[in-house]
């Protein structure tokens, strides 16, 4: 698209040099034939005027000593006068004899070569008529039309050269905005929810860019939204769960008794997988949290399911030294759920456990007060306790 924009922007300074200087090369032209066919005019005029006053002055007609006195006082060798009786004083081309003959009046002819200027003189009478002409060759008329064409074409040939970058700068002007703000939809389109456009360009781009942001903007608020509303539904169904569960676990018949429990670590799979789904959705910017004040805000919850068990639970948690981790709040949440499920997963009801953060390095622990494992078996591939 630059590139056809930058040809489009040389095509019209090209229309534009051809044409503003065609015309004024057409008009030089036309000026030196005019310049030269004046100076032709003026010189047989000169001519005619001269002879009338020496006619005037001897009352007889030129003779030829008084015509070649005044032709070589104008010092050019295209001036031809014909005489009454048809003789030739002068040098002309080969027609200007028929051409100057037929003609009425002054007058410019075109003949063979260039162009005539013919002035006829009347002394008393057609007898007394002289025909002074002046010729211009076509080198004469042309002349300086071909040095102002090659101006002319220098010229526009700057014009032109100069205009591919400037057309180049303004194309870049347009489509640049226009492929930022391509970039950033193909940004978005990959998941990258902070692609943003910096308004530039035509006034009609640049709008495009200012809605482009607010339009993400606006998706954004409302992806972070439902991602909250997601994950707080799918926390507060693990209540009702782990009072399920407890409520199964007080079942007398060991085999309902696992065949419920089993149906509710399934369904808390299900539900602890959403919520892990989630919290992977979320945008990677808030990938450091604060530790102790994430694990302290947890706790509330588990605290509640604990005592529904008779559990003893302890938060070795100072709010007050934060200590950073490079991970998101949900990510450490996930972490905390797991080990605490896994706690009242494997442990019998009333046994208590430690919840505690440490900050050299960082790090969470959880100690229960059971048994333990009854051998360090279990530890080994293909290897079971019983």
């Amino acid at each position: 698209m630059r590139r056809r924009l930058a040809l489009v922007f040389v095509a019209l300074a090209v229309m534009l040099a051809i044409g503003f200087l065609v015309p004024l090369g057409r008009s030089v032209q036309s000026q030196a034939r005019l310049r030269a066919l004046a100076g032709a005019q003026a010189d047989a005029r000169g001519v005619a005027t001269a002879l009338a006053a020496v006619a005037g002055s001897t009352g007889e007609l030129p003779g030829v000593a008084e015509v070649e006195f005044v032709l070589h006082s104008f010092d050019s060798s295209d001036l031809l006068v014909l005489m009454a009786d048809g003789s030739l004083i002068g040098s002309g081309p080969a027609d200007a004899v028929a051409v100057a003959s037929a003609a009425t009046g002054s007058v410019v002819a075109e003949v063979a070569e260039g162009a005539l200027a013919i002035v006829p003189v009347t002394f008393g009478g057609e007898d007394g008529e002289l025909v002074v002409t002046a010729f211009v060759d076509d080198d004469t008329l042309r002349e300086g039309v071909g040095s102002s064409w090659l101006i002319l074409t220098a010229l526009g040939l700057i014009v032109v050269l100069g205009s591919v970058p400037l057309a180049d700068r303004l194309a870049a002007s347009i489509v640049r905005p226009v492929q930022d703000l391509s970039d950033a939809a193909h940004r978005w389109a990959r998941g990258d929810l902070s692609a943003r456009v910096v308004p530039g360009g035509p006034d009609e781009v640049a709008e495009s860019g200012r809605a482009f942001n607010q339009l993400a903007e606006r998706l954004t608020d409302l992806l972070v939204a439902e991602r909250e509303r997601i994950a707080d539904l799918s926390h507060r169904l693990r209540t009702p769960i782990a009072a399920l569960r407890l409520q199964a676990e007080s079942v007398a018949d060991p085999g309902e008794r696992d065949a419920l429990i089993g149906d509710i670590v399934h369904l808390e799979g299900e539900v602890t997988a959403l919520i892990e789904d989630v919290r992977r959705s979320e945008s990677a910017e808030a990938s450091i949290c604060d530790l102790p004040a994430v694990v302290a805000q947890r706790m509330g919850f588990w605290r509640v399911v604990a005592s529904a068990q008779q559990r003893t639970v302890a938060a070795e948690v100072d709010e007050t030294r934060p200590v950073l981790v490079n991970l998101s709040a949900a990510e450490v949440l996930s972490v905390l759920d797991n080990l605490v499920q896994n706690v009242l997963a494997h442990t019998v009801a009333g046994v208590g456990f430690t919840v505690s953060v440490g900050s050299a390095p960082p790090r969470l622990t959880i100690t229960d007060e059971g048994d333990g494992l009854p051998s360090t078996d279990v530890f080994d591939r293909g290897s079971s306790s019983g």
